[in-house]
């Protein structure tokens, strides 16, 4: 059964496309057939895994029913090699994603067009990962409709939990469910060891809020993945024997062993 997950916070800057990317990418490793969908305005996670000159992007095909998707579907492309069990269908950067947005507005059925589509080409994947920007748009509409789960990655900072609540919200509004009913994973990222205060903190706010709902794992702030972002590489293929590299593996792992 494929997995549909969306990544997301109501919060920027949470490494949502890092998440993304690193997560796909030890997935697939792990034999996992993987498709990465850029809903992002920046398309960050198509400058990680695309050469930038694709003929179709993911607004090809959410503006016409007709649309072929499985055109707009790529092979990954990491340090120059295609990949085998990652693809991806890109996003446009610059304005092309807020135009792609506005022309949606006043589509039919605007919110369900991602579903239609996908149901030509998930059961081809083990997971469908869906990358998203911090704010509420017709094309986060859509990738919480499509989604069957959701990761959402956070820090322990104020601003970022109270982003985990108000995605929650929306996600109840959106799918008129409860949040029980969600199913949810929150992702710790971007933590400091040195910050012992604010690791209490986090502990606290988020184990008390959503006991069971925390992955085991959590994503150390390390430079490394920095680094890896400015070379466009996951991190474990940027620095394979960098700690940081076994934090996105043993995600993968947990994630992948979750019961369906």
């Amino acid at each position: 059964m494929t997995r549909i997950v969306m990544v997301g916070n109501r919060k920027g800057g949470v490494t949502k496309t890092t998440t993304v990317v690193n997560l796909s990418y030890e997935l697939a490793n792990r034999g996992k057939k993987v498709l990465v969908i850029d809903f992002d305005g920046q398309a960050n996670a198509t400058e990680y895994f695309t050469n930038g000159d694709e003929e179709f992007y993911i607004g090809d095909a959410l503006l016409n029913r007709k649309f072929d998707i499985t055109t707009a579907i790529y092979p990954a492309i990491i340090d120059g090699e295609k990949q085998a069990n990652l693809h991806i269908i890109p996003g446009r950067s610059g304005d092309v994603m807020t135009k792609l947005d506005m022309d949606m507005i006043s589509l039919p059925r605007r919110e369900e067009r991602l579903i239609a589509h996908l149901a030509a080409v998930k059961h081809l994947y083990d997971y469908i990962l869906i990358d998203t920007n911090p704010g509420t748009s017709v094309l986060g509409l859509n990738a919480i409709m499509a989604a069957d789960e959701f990761i959402i990655p956070t820090s322990y900072r104020e601003k970022s939990i109270q982003g985990i609540e108000m995605f929650l919200a929306h996600i109840e509004e959106v799918k008129f469910i409860d949040e029980s009913e969600i199913r949810f994973t929150i992702l710790r990222t971007c933590l400091r060891r040195a910050s012992k205060r604010e690791l209490a903190y986090g502990d606290s706010r988020i184990g008390l809020t959503w006991n069971g709902r925390v992955a085991d794992t959590i994503i150390w702030d390390k430079v490394v993945f920095g680094d890896a972002e400015l070379a466009n590489l996951p991190v474990s293929k940027f620095a394979p024997s960098d700690a940081g590299a076994a934090y996105y593996k043993d995600f993968a792992k947990e994630f992948d062993s979750y019961e369906q």
